[in-house]
């Protein structure tokens, strides 16, 4: 493949067409065009007679959870069911996302102390989230506890991840022992306290960072940092150190995370160094 031949026949103002036929290129025309949009080559778009005449083709809509498998699991429906119960605290469920199409980061927010860990996921599949609750309700088991303890009632978004509603409401018997509910479309604010904590997870790895590199000891790593870090919400006291009062440390060395000390603490991307 000769790409700087080719990038002299562009400013030749050679036809892509021509020099595809005259040149082994060993790629697409799309992808000599995706190179040009992101720099990677030595052109720009104005060098093309016919690239600027087109606007890039739109991304495919975004999945949604389909409506009939949110009845009765609305936030209408989740704010009736902790008056009911007289629920105080739950978890806040979502995904971050590093670079489009790459790995993503789950990540499960217990409102009740600020404590959040992260599940690394190959992709943003909802097969792919399914299966990976599916793993961490085994590790749980093997700790003997249940994934309805600790996971009671759950809230997230209408992202097409959370379609597979039964992996996380439902034990390997099928019984029921989690609740999921989701927000009402294009409304985050209603699952505030994660997208909150999300920003400290972002002093970190700052946003278009991509995932693909992390491995999952990495991420635990990332959130023991997150849940160490002493809050004013908390009257000075870390989510780590709630968390570890309310459960124990056995539950949070399960999930991942670690106490990091105070010293030790960093909340930048020099803990990615």
């Amino acid at each position: 493949m000769s790409l700087v031949g080719s990038c002299c026949g562009i400013k030749n103002g050679q036809r892509l067409y021509h020099i595809m036929q005259s040149q082994d290129l060993g790629i697409s025309k799309s992808s000599v065009y995706r190179y040009v949009q992101r720099g990677f080559l030595d052109v720009i778009p104005l060098d093309f007679p016919r690239i600027v005449k087109f606007k890039p083709r739109r991304n495919k809509p975004v999945e949604y959870v389909p409506k009939r498998l949110k009845i009765g699991r609305t936030h209408d429906d989740f704010q009736a069911f902790v008056e009911l119960n007289e629920i105080t605290s739950w978890i806040e469920m979502d995904t971050v996302i590093g670079e489009i199409g790459g790995k993503v980061i789950l990540t499960l927010h217990f409102t009740c102390c600020n404590f959040m860990l992260g599940i690394l996921l190959e992709s943003k599949a909802a097969a792919e989230v399914s299966g990976k609750i599916q793993e961490l309700k085994t590790k749980l088991l093997t700790v003997n506890i249940n994934f309805g303890e600790i996971f009671p009632v759950i809230l997230t978004d209408n992202g097409g991840e959370f379609s597979d509603i039964f992996a996380f409401e439902n034990d390997a018997q099928g019984a029921k022992e989690s609740s999921l509910f989701f927000c009402d479309p294009m409304q985050s604010c209603q699952k505030g306290k994660i997208e909150k904590n999300h920003t400290l997870f972002r002093d970190i790895v700052p946003k278009g960072k991509s995932f693909d590199n992390f491995s999952q000891k990495q991420v635990n790593l990332i959130f023991s940092h997150v849940n160490s870090i002493r809050r004013k919400v908390l009257n000075g006291k870390s989510p780590y150190e709630l968390f570890t009062y309310i459960f124990d440390e056995k539950l949070a060395n399960t999930l991942g995370i670690r106490r990091i000390p105070d010293d030790e603490v960093i909340q930048s991307p020099k803990l990615l160094k």
